[in-house]
């Protein structure tokens, strides 16, 4: 199976281009690269391609009101619209596209150029691509401008991708009526009491479509909201971030603010003023200690609370979003930890809230729980004609897609490899040939990785390699050579002439590291094997999951397992307590896969909590 993102040689024109319109005016210690073609194998791919076959080639016959609810927004079609509802299309072009320069299957690529064909014979004379009546559209008391953040996102993305003179023209005319309406004007993009959270992300599309067009007017926009964010009544993101402030305590401290942390990244590097990085960087910090879960997930009832042992909704949207703008931390920092943590998310918070069928996301991917289809969570936005439609149901995938964004990165000297896992990626040095990176593996199920090299000739570059922090003892031999300097929670740079056949070999350490828990969680502990959340789950075992017996951290030994229940876990390991009872763990992805209870959250002795910090996660506790 063959999954690519390759961009044709006029949209790497078109890069350069765009880069010489409105060139950042800060260099990122790592970028994405302008072209790579990705494979993917095993379970993985597996989960890609559910994905595909089961929602995203089905979800706009299965819901068309996607895109009619914007045909007859005019006409009294009495369709009950959530504020949120013009989101629903810009989210799953976004993902739809991530996961086409993933899988590059030519079904996808038809049914885009369909969805966003019919999408944008709806727009308004005005350049209005909501699905609100002429009375109630971009009135403030929506969330009209963040369906239109969405929008805009995913047809940008869409013209990056193909090309597309119509869609970068939709998104023009869709900025510019929001620059005529607001700019300089005497009127705020929200009157709701939200903060103006929501709206305001749109700052995101703008800084986006600034770096496309050149067009001042939208940095001007862009820089205005930025004033807006600080106003009373709204985010107080800029000065509260500035004051050292932790994120729970911003009056708009909602997942959707996420979006807005993005544009401040942006504005860093658009303008290099340094308070937007120490802003940026301070918020990452501050829900990495206190908002971010031991599945990697983010928020707690859709918000930052300080307090990664709240029980509340673990929102899949909001982890998706922690994701992206981890993303961003990452290209600005350089720092390893920032993709360890995004490992963390993607293959449990984000991945945990996906069906093995491929069909459904859930709402809420409990610590502790069950897993509801979001169908079922937050079926109050279920409408006719878009029976399966909700915010997480068209912004899971994503999680997936983003893999294209943070898995192989480059800087100056070479590459950085963020994933591990049985994979090719290929892409172009700084010489202009093809590299292709080739992982042998069963990673995360195991450590060792052997990654081959592929060239046509010699040339010399830097591989940065990945060493996670949880990793206490790793290896690293080229060509059965062994390498020194070896450290956890860093990129280990291998700089050197490589040639055609060059094999690494890295060996990670798999044995259990814990997070210990506190308040709602005290005498509890998570169980991690890698990257890996380990979960209690009944299918496996004979006893419930209110009589799991309590673990020892110093005697705490785990061995694999096998099980020939219908559902495969990624990872299924074995221990034992104190008195010698067995007791059966599975990888937190599977937990929960057949609609039972499940417990990450496990009684353990003899393990005392450990501050969190940011260069040293609660979860790489070593028993």
């Amino acid at each position: 199976m063959t999954h690519s993102i390759q961009k044709s040689a006029a949209l790497l024109a078109f890069a350069a281009i765009g880069a010489l319109a409105a060139a950042d005016k800060v260099e990122t210690p790592l970028r994405t690269p302008a072209s790579v073609d990705m494979r993917f194998h095993g379970f993985l791919e597996t989960r890609l391609r559910a994905n595909l076959e089961n929602w995203e080639l089905d979800a706009p016959n299965s819901n068309p009101a996607m895109i009619e609810m914007f045909c007859d927004r005019d006409r009294k079609a009495d369709r009950k619209l959530l504020s949120w509802s013009g989101e629903f299309i810009g989210k799953y072009i976004c993902a739809s596209v991530l996961s086409y320069r993933i899988l590059r299957d030519p079904r996808q690529k038809a049914q885009l150029q369909w969805v966003v064909g019919e999408f944008l014979k709806t727009q308004a004379s005005d350049g209005y691509l909501g699905p609100f009546d002429k009375a109630n559209r971009l009135t403030g008391n929506n969330w009209d401008i963040w369906g239109h953040y969405w929008v805009m996102r995913g047809l940008l993305l869409y013209h990056e991708e193909f090309q597309s003179p119509e869609a970068l023209q939709a998104v023009n005319r869709a900025a510019d009526l929001l620059v005529g309406m607001y700019l300089d004007k005497d009127l705020h993009m929200t009157t709701d009491n939200r903060f103006g959270q929501m709206n305001h992300a749109v700052i995101h599309a703008f800084t986006k479509l600034y770096r496309v067009t050149g067009n001042e007017h939208y940095l001007s926009m862009a820089k205005w909201i930025v004033k807006e964010w600080d106003r009373p009544g709204a985010g107080l993101y800029m000065r509260m971030a500035l004051e050292g402030r932790p994120m729970y305590e911003f009056p708009g401290n909602r997942w959707e603010s996420l979006h807005d942390f993005q544009g401040m990244a942006d504005m860093y590097l658009l303008t290099a003023e340094p308070r937007y990085k120490t802003a940026f960087t301070h918020i990452w910090n501050s829900m990495l200690v206190g908002d971010r879960h031991n599945t990697g997930g983010f928020s707690s009832g859709e918000k930052a609370t300080g307090n990664p042992y709240d029980p509340k909704t673990i929102e899949t949207c909001s982890t998706v979003a922690w994701i992206d703008m981890s993303i961003d931390m990452l290209r600005l920092t350089g720092n390893s930890h920032v993709a360890d943590e995004i490992e963390l998310s993607t293959l449990n918070g984000a991945l945990g809230g996906q069906s093995a069928s491929g069909r459904w996301w859930t709402y809420n991917t409990p610590m502790n729980g069950v897993k509801e289809a979001s169908a079922h969570g937050i079926n109050f936005q279920c409408r006719a004609g878009s029976p399966e439609l909700n915010c997480c149901s068209v912004n899971g995938p994503r999680s997936l897609g983003l893999l294209t964004e943070w898995a192989l990165m480059v800087d100056n000297g070479g590459f950085a490899l963020n994933f591990y896992g049985p994979s090719e990626f290929s892409t172009q040095t700084q010489g202009g040939q093809t590299l292709t990176l080739a992982q042998t593996t069963e990673y995360p199920a195991d450590g060792n990785i052997a990654i081959k090299i592929r060239l046509q000739k010699p040339e010399k570059f830097a591989l940065k390699l990945r060493i996670p922090s949880w990793s206490a003892k790793s290896t690293i031999a080229v060509n059965g050579v062994s390498q020194n300097e070896v450290q956890a929670g860093t990129y280990s740079n291998l700089m050197r002439t490589w040639k055609d056949g060059d094999t690494v070999n890295l060996v990670l350490d798999m044995s259990p590291h814990l997070w210990v828990g506190e308040r709602e969680v005290d005498g509890q502990a998570s169980i991690y094997r890698g990257p890996l959340l380990l979960a209690f789950d009944p299918a496996y075992n004979k006893m419930n999951p209110d009589a799991v017996p309590q673990l020892d951290a110093k005697t705490l030994r785990l061995e694999p397992v096998k099980t020939d229940k219908r559902i495969q876990p990624w990872v299924l390991v074995k221990g034992t307590d104190a008195a010698g009872n067995e007791i059966v763990l599975c990888d937190f992805t599977t937990a929960g896969a057949y609609g039972n209870f499940y417990r990450s959250w496990l009684p353990m002795q003899n393990a005392s909590p450990v501050p969190a910090t940011p260069d040293r996660p609660a979860w790489n506790n070593r028993p």
